[in-house]
Order: C-alpha cells, then structure tokens, then sequence
C-alpha cells in the first residue's frame, strides 16, 4: 500500500513539473541563452521525463513543436525536445499546419528540421488527418536539392504520395537520385524503443508494436532489420501505408477514391476507373490482374515509371547472381516467374527487365535459366549496335560452352523475341504506313535491328549444328527460320533474310524427314515472300521501300537449285552452284564407286525418306519380287508421291506443287530425270 502511494506520488509531481514545463515553454517568444538559465534545462529534463514514462498529448506536442522549430533554443535543446515527442494517442491537425509552416520557414538549423522529418516519419501513423500532410508534398519536394536531407526526405514523400503527386519529372529526378545509388537508414529507429514502451503501459498490449491494422486485416511485423523475402518479395494491394508503429486509425480515403484493396471483379474496375488511386507499393500490382488492366488502359506513363523504379531495385538487389545473393532458389524463380507472367499480361518488355538483364548477362552462368530466357525474349527493339554488345555477345559466349539442349532453349528465346518484334510491327504497320513524312527512316531501325538478329540466331545456328550433330537442335533452328521466312506476307516487314549454307544444306541432308519436310515448307514460304515482294513493287503497291536486294533473289535461286537437283531430277552434285554446296566433279563421285550417286538424295533414295520407299515398295510389290527401289518409277512414282502426302509431308507436297514442273504425256507419265525445274523464278 505505501509502495503505491509512493508511486502516486511520485506520478502526480511529475505530472505537475510538465504542467509547469509546458507553461514555461508557452510563454518563450524570443531567443533563450542556455547559459545561467537553470530552470530551461530543469524543464526540459522534466519533459523528457514524463515523456518517457507516459507520452505527450496533442496539445502539448504542439507547443513543443513549435518551439524546437522556432530557432529560439539552441541546437541540442530543440533535438532532446524532438526526440521526447512521443505521441500518447494521436497529432492533431494543427500541429502539423503549424510546424510544417516553422519547418518551411527554416528559422531552425538543418539539424533540426532533419530530426523534424524523422519525427513525421516515426509518428505518421499518429496524425489525424494524413490528407493535410500530403497537401504540402510541393514543399517537401522542393527540400529533396539539400543532399543532407534528401534521403528522409523521399521517406516521408513515399508515405504521403497520392496519385495527383505522380507526374513525370519527379520520377525522372527520383530516378537520378537513385542512379546515385543513394541508399537510405531507417528513420525510425531514435523514437521506437520508446514508442513501444508507450504503447505497451497505456494499451496494456505487450506486442502492440508488432500489429498493423490495414483495412480489415491484421499483418504481423518483423523484428529483423535485415532486408528479407519473408517467402513473398511482393507486398499486399493497399492504398493504405505499411508504417513500422502501432496504427490507431482506420483506412483514410476520400469521397473521390476508391481503395484499391476493395477491388475484386472487372465490373467494380469498369465502375471506378476514374476513382481509382494506385496502391503505394507498386510491388503489388504486378500480381493484380485488374490493376494491371488498369495501368496497361491509361495513357498516363507515371504507373510504369513506378513500376520500373521498384522492379529495377528489386530485381538488382534478390535476383543478381553476380552480388552472391543468399536467397533461396524457389524464392527466385517464384518472383522471376511472377515478373515474366507480368509482361506476358502486358504484352510488353519492361524496361527495369531490360536493365536487368543487360547488367548481369555478362555474369551469367545458366541458373534460372527458363525464367531468364522468358525476359531475354521480351526485350523491347533497341539500336543494332546496343544489342550487340550487351545481349549477343554475352549470349554467344554462353551458347559456345553450353549442352544442345541450352543451345535450343536460346534459339527458341530469341525466336519468340523476334515473334514479339514482327508482332508490334503488324500492329503498328498500319500507323506506320498511313504516315507521309520520314517513313523510311522510321522503318530503317526497325529493319536493321531485325536482320541483325536474325543474322546472329545464324552465326549460332551453324555454330551449333558443327558442334552437335543432333535433330533436335537442327529443328529449333528450322523454327526459328519458318518465323523469318515469312515475315513479309504474314507481319508486312519490308525484309527477307535466307538462312546461312550452314543452316540450309545440314536440313537438306538431314536424316530426319520431320527436318526435311520443315525445310521444303520454309522454301515454300520463302518462294511465296519472294514473289508476292517482287509483284507489288512491279505493281508499285508497297508504301514502304523494300529492303530486299537482288543478292536475295540470287541466293534464293541458288538454293532452290540445289534442292531440286536433290529431290527431283537427281542431279544434286551437278546442278548446285553455291558457293558453300555440294557440287562435286563428276570423276570425283566415280571415284567413290557409288553407282547410283546421282539419285542417292531424290525423294526415293534420300536418307530422310527412305523408310517411306521402302514400305510403300512392300505395299504395292509382290514379295516374290526382288527388291528394288529402282522399280519405282513412272506410274508408281506417281503412286509414291501420293503416298509421302498421305503421310503427313505437307511441306514436301507444297515445295514440289509450287517449285517443279511435271511434264507428262497423255499416254504415260515421265520418270524423275524428265522434270524439269520450274521456269517460274522468285
């Protein structure tokens, strides 16, 4: 009993030497000497006193307030005030208006108005009325020039930034500031300790410093002051702000604002797309299809100047390989994944990604290699010579060292990056088209940084195929150049790029009748690119120049030689004039003592066919017959070719329908050597 009327006691005077101390500090108006003035560090003692034990009440923040930003005190005096202001329920409004108009008017030392901004950020959760804080973002703003300031200054803009703030040059200089690689302490750290000792006596809550009340929902905190995935690197949808103190007040919005945590169906977003302001933490919205819909529809650029901002930071900081980072692997591709679903959603490479990728390439030794190759193939078109250097290179280097079954994992990366490409072409060729002035000039990047790639997906091609002798490998190769050899008809790019010798005789000599039947409809594709160019420019239709020279025609020619002497005439050493062929001299093939060397790659002895001959000759021969090949001629050779299409050779049938003519009588069909190459030239 006589220890609680000590207590007592000894609350009641120190509650009536802050009455005194508030009174003695009310009735400061000019500048106060620490010198031979007792009684102000007597005051001052007892403030931090009582703050400590039981907190400070509204009206008595704001006449401390007033006076630490007044410039009447000195220094370490307006600091030890600052530093006791810790908040028993709430900052009332004017406070805020009234110290913010101090703070602005800079009577007070930088250090000061520093210590002033950490206490905003420590107690925003505390203040009334958040919308009078975010009313001044202009003048805080303007505070991010003082180098020394700057960091708790984007602090406190972060927590009071609404959707009006956001306009392009202010991310621009959030951007340059980060470019400074800037990095920024917690400015919390001086009041928490005793913010939570607060908490604790006058809410009797032992953990209250630990619960965020957001919406609806309670969220625990982390003691950890360590940066850590927590399973889950992407925040919750809230309009509301995460604060690292206790949170007395419910979900503040506007009459005009609808909370984007309360959005669900389409419908509500089609309602509300005017009213809606985008969460705080843009980390949220990637995993949000609707808010997604909703930057994706708006033409105001600020949302995905945010979401790069965050996206490059955190992708830099989690997902390097090349800083050694300590998170797990599952937690990695589970955000990578999440990243590439993002821009997959959006149709649209992002360029936080294609930073992304540029930096950390050259370091990249394979890992997470699906989730890195899905970014690789949504990198926006950038200048041939930029491309070369931070994406092919790197990408060679690897592909070199790398199993065939990586080599197809690249080649069809950059297949679909080019498919990206071609496909933001068609959609904007109309545009494109419809423009009178600098047409070529806009279509003249585009179409070189097209042919370069296809040009490098080249070099690796024949690169990769002189290394593996392998099906799968030559198949990948053989999609990607069904994509390139059609890029005209189907995507009206003005450009036909062949594929290398090193691409195009390994497919023509394949063992794999799935490869030799791509390479015909490729050819086939080619021919009718080819064709279609060269009527419309005869035809003056085309609205753009052709890049296309005779070079291409020629070289086409060339190949479609050599194939036809393969398949059809049986002349494939004699009739190929390519430079990089197969053309041999006739001593040189009777010297291999093959007899029947000329009709060794036809469609009925070629290695990639000869299967098919080989069971249509037991379907239609008696087995009584002696088996040979050669008896597959005129009639049956009609028979056979019937029989290639039925199985499945479509590409075979096209290349044949559109590239040969079939000479034939009415009384008998000719045999191979009679059919003659089509006169009809691309």
């Amino acid at each position: 009993m006589e220890q609680k009327l000590q207590k007592e006691t000894k609350q009641e005077n120190s509650g009536k030497r802050m009455e005194e101390a508030i009174s003695y500090f009310s009735n400061v108006h000019s500048s106060v000497s620490v010198k031979g003035n007792p009684a102000l560090i007597t005051h001052v003692c007892a403030v931090e006193n009582f703050a400590e034990h039981h907190g400070i009440a509204p009206d008595e923040i704001s006449v401390l307030l007033n006076l630490a930003l007044s410039g009447n005190l000195a220094d370490n005096l307006s600091a030890r005030l600052l530093k006791c202001l810790i908040p028993v329920s709430e900052v009332d409004q004017n406070s805020i208006v009234q110290a913010v108009s101090l703070f602005c008017v800079g009577k007070c030392s930088t250090n000061t108005q520093i210590m002033f901004i950490r206490w905003l950020i420590t107690v925003f959760d505390y203040i009334v009325c958040k919308e009078i804080l975010s009313s001044f973002y202009n003048f805080f703003f303007c505070f991010l020039s003082y180098d020394i300031m700057c960091p708790y200054i984007c602090h406190l803009l972060y927590l009071i930034t609404k959707k009006d703030h956001v306009r392009p040059f202010r991310v621009r200089k959030l951007l340059e500031l980060q470019n400074k690689k800037t990095y920024f302490k917690s400015s919390h750290l001086l009041w928490r300790m005793k913010l939570k000792a607060v908490a604790q006596k006058n809410a009797g809550d032992p953990g209250s410093d630990l619960r965020m009340v957001i919406g609806d929902k309670e969220f625990l905190q982390s003691h950890s002051r360590k940066r850590k995935w927590n399973r889950n690197p992407l925040p919750k949808v809230c309009s509301s702000i995460w604060a690292k103190g206790p949170i007395t007040t419910s979900l503040v919005t506007s009459d005009q604002t609808f909370p984007v945590e309360k959005l669900q169906t389409f419908q509500q977003l089609l309602e509300n797309i005017h009213h809606l302001e985008l969460p705080a933490q843009m980390g949220s919205v990637i995993k949000n299809p609707l808010l997604l819909h909703y930057i994706n529809c708006i033409k105001d650029d600020t949302p995905f100047l945010r979401l790069n901002y965050w996206l490059s930071f955190t992708l830099h900081e989690e997902c390097a390989w090349y800083k050694g980072s300590k998170c797990s692997k599952e937690e990695i591709e589970a955000f990578l994944e999440t990243v590439v679903n993002t821009q997959e959603f959006l149709q649209e490479g992002l360029t936080s990604t294609e930073g992304f990728l540029y930096k950390s390439l050259p370091y990249w030794n394979g890992c997470h290699r699906s989730h890195i190759l899905d970014l690789i193939s949504w990198i926006p078109i950038g200048s041939s010579s930029e491309m070369e250097e931070l994406l092919y290179e790197p990408l060679a280097q690897i592909f070199i060292s790398s199993s065939v079954y990586f080599k197809c994992s690249i080649i069809e990366s950059l297949k679909v990056l080019l498919r990206n490409w071609l496909l933001w072409h068609s959609v904007c060729a109309e545009q494109v088209q419809s423009q009178s002035a600098n047409i070529d000039s806009t279509m003249s990047g585009l179409v070189t940084s097209v042919k370069e790639l296809v040009h490098f997906v080249g070099r690796l091609s024949t690169l990769g195929l002189q290394i593996h002798n392998s099906s799968l490998l030559l198949h990948c190769v053989l999609d990607f150049y069904e994509l390139v050899s059609d890029m005209y008809v189907t995507f009206s790019l003005p450009l036909i790029v062949l594929p290398p010798p090193g691409v195009f005789y390994p497919a023509l000599l394949s063992t794999d009748s799935v490869n030799l039947n791509q390479l015909c409809y490729i050819m086939y594709r080619y021919r009718t690119n080819l064709m279609r160019a060269k009527a419309n420019e005869k035809q003056k239709k085309a609205h753009m120049n052709l890049y296309i020279n005779s070079k291409t025609f020629q070289e086409f020619n060339k190949y479609l030689t050599a194939m036809v002497g393969c398949l059809w005439t049986s002349q494939a050493f004699h009739e190929d004039t390519h430079p990089q062929g197969i053309h041999l001299e006739t001593h040189l093939l009777k010297s291999s003592g093959v007899t029947t060397y000329k009709k060794a790659f036809n469609i009925v002895y070629h290695p990639a066919l000869i299967g098919y001959s080989t069971h249509f000759f037991q379907q239609v021969v008696s087995q009584d017959k002696l088996f040979r090949l050669q008896m597959i001629k005129g009639f049956l050779w009609n028979k056979y070719l019937d029989f290639l299409y039925s199985q499945g050779l479509s590409g075979l049938k096209l290349f044949i329908e559109s590239s040969v003519n079939r000479l034939a009588s009415n009384s008998q069909q000719q045999e191979p050597s009679d059919l003659l190459l089509s006169k009809t030239q691309a």
